[in-house]
């Protein structure tokens, strides 16, 4: 008999990434590799050099960092208290309640109704993995599919139309304001306007949720069913009163986002002089404790509909079941621990960030125009995108050269930015140091632990499905462009 081959281990593959990282800074050191980052609107300079970090200050810096590094990692913080959250909506039965009447209808339209709502979580930024992640597991527990394809299957969701969802975030908000300040250069009186990519977004998320669709249902035939049962109770009366509870603090939310009437406004930063910027500035409470809201919402949700069903019969209960979610999640743990070691590497030795603006200020040297442009651009954000996911550290470097560059080619700003967006959730599935693939790979170890998952293997298994919806983005961006659509409200793509 054949035995089965086994991968590495994805805290192998991190270990690897980090020695490759290593030794690439002692050569690039040597080398005296280097990078101008220039700021949007200054446009000032700054000169970046690569650090080796085998040497007395590197290694120093890593044992006086790395602890810190791991306990100020977002995401850490946003997978714990997301898990805190799913764990009351799983152990109440709340989640029981709302899953298993999916079972009855067929699976390619939970397929659908996953990928829609990974695209649109967009109004919750990096929120959306450490939240929709494991309660994706959780409803295709429930209606009879392998949780683990769930994960994925809302993690390709989530990234491939990152940033191209309906409702806004504080992210785009940020972006839109590099995208402003990098234009100013050409015309100093330019104004981004946030809905000025609206109709190229409402395309985009329709597109990518049917198409994604289709490729996943054919994917989710190598994964077997995964039938399980609980004896948690379903109770009418416990979600009807749990539903008036949850639209009465809907209600509440909303209202404090309403400026000008009695007591409200208490979520808005009253000091920005637009609408948006007092929901989404960097000082709003809005985008300060969005997450903690949200976990609120859901405790109180799941505390009443466990307490009405007999799920959560005492406090004892109610305390264990904050824990539930938790079973099984060390590995993700491990794994984030893991890589904040690497990216405190990366950040630390300058790296990515040197690859990033050489890149970037090869293609600005560049005299081309039009379409050819635009191809160079996208694909060059994506190859940054896979050394550097984040997208506001990444548009900060590209916004300042790339901004001006196409609007001299007589393309707008916004359409700029649109292609940024679409190139950047590209990269980010063809990104091994993406910290939510590691953060998926964690989950779906969860939920299977035979399956022997890395790093690698994952990548291998939802290459085509990357590939596809790639192509529909392509399509989408350079169609648009050929045709010479609107992008948004009084929004073109030219200028």
């Amino acid at each position: 008999m054949k035995r089965k081959k086994r991968n590495i281990g994805p805290v192998v593959e991190i270990l690897l990434l980090a020695s490759i990282v290593v030794v690439l800074s002692f050569v690039l050191k040597l080398l005296g590799a280097s990078g101008y980052i220039t700021e949007a609107g200054t446009f000032e300079t700054t000169l970046v050099v690569v650090k080796n970090i085998f040497s007395s200050a590197g290694i120093s810096h890593m044992l006086d960092n790395s602890l810190v590094n791991f306990q100020t990692l977002e995401p850490l913080v946003l997978v714990i208290l997301s898990l805190i959250a799913v764990s009351i909506l799983e152990a109440s039965g709340l989640l029981k309640q709302i899953f298993i009447p999916l079972k009855k209808i067929k699976p390619k339209y939970v397929t659908m109704l996953v990928m829609f709502v990974g695209i649109i979580s967009t109004i919750i930024g990096d929120y959306s993995y450490a939240l929709l992640l494991p309660l994706a597991g959780i409803l295709y527990k429930y209606i009879g599919r392998s949780s683990s394809l769930g994960v994925l299957t809302m993690f390709i969701a989530i990234t491939i139309g990152y940033g191209t969802g309906v409702i806004y975030n504080y992210e785009a908000y940020q972006l839109g304001d590099i995208t402003e300040l990098a234009a100013q250069s050409i015309t100093e009186n330019y104004n981004y306007e946030l809905l000025s990519n609206i109709f190229i977004m409402l395309v985009s998320t329709v597109a990518l949720t049917m198409v994604g669709t289709i490729v996943l249902e054919m994917f989710a035939k190598k994964y077997p069913r995964n039938e399980q049962t609980d004896n948690l109770n379903i109770s009418k009366k416990a979600s009807r009163i749990t539903l008036i509870a949850f639209i009465l603090m809907m209600i509440l939310f909303v209202y404090c986002l309403i400026p000008g009437l009695p007591k409200s406004g208490l979520l808005l930063d009253m000091t920005e002089p637009t609408y948006i910027g007092k929901l989404f500035g960097a000082s709003s409470p809005l985008s300060q404790g969005l997450m903690f809201l949200i976990i609120g919402i859901l405790m109180v949700c799941g505390f009443i509909y466990g307490t009405v069903s007999r799920n959560i019969k005492n406090s004892g209960d109610y305390s264990n079941a904050l824990t539930k979610s938790f079973e099984g999640t060390g590995y993700v743990l491990v794994l984030i621990f893991f890589s904040s070691i690497l990216y405190e590497i990366i950040d630390w030795t300058n790296i990515t960030t040197v690859i990033a603006t050489n890149i970037v200020d090869f293609i600005g040297t560049s005299n081309l125009t039009g379409l050819i442009l635009i191809v160079v651009a996208f694909l060059s954000i994506v190859l940054i995108s896979i050394f550097i996911p984040s997208s506001i550290a990444k548009w900060n470097i590209i916004a300042p050269i790339y901004v001006p560059l196409l609007m001299r080619a007589n393309i707008s700003p916004s359409f700029t930015q649109m292609i940024f967006l679409a190139a950047d959730s590209i990269g980010k599935l063809f990104s091994p140091i993406y910290i939510y693939l590691i953060i998926t790979i964690g989950f779906m170890y969860k939920y299977d632990k035979d399956s022997n998952t890395s790093i690698i293997s994952t990548m291998k298994k939802i290459m085509p499905v990357v590939l596809i919806l790639s192509l529909v983005w392509i399509v989408i961006i350079f169609g648009w462009y050929l045709i010479g659509l609107p992008m948004g409200i009084n929004t073109s793509i030219t200028l």
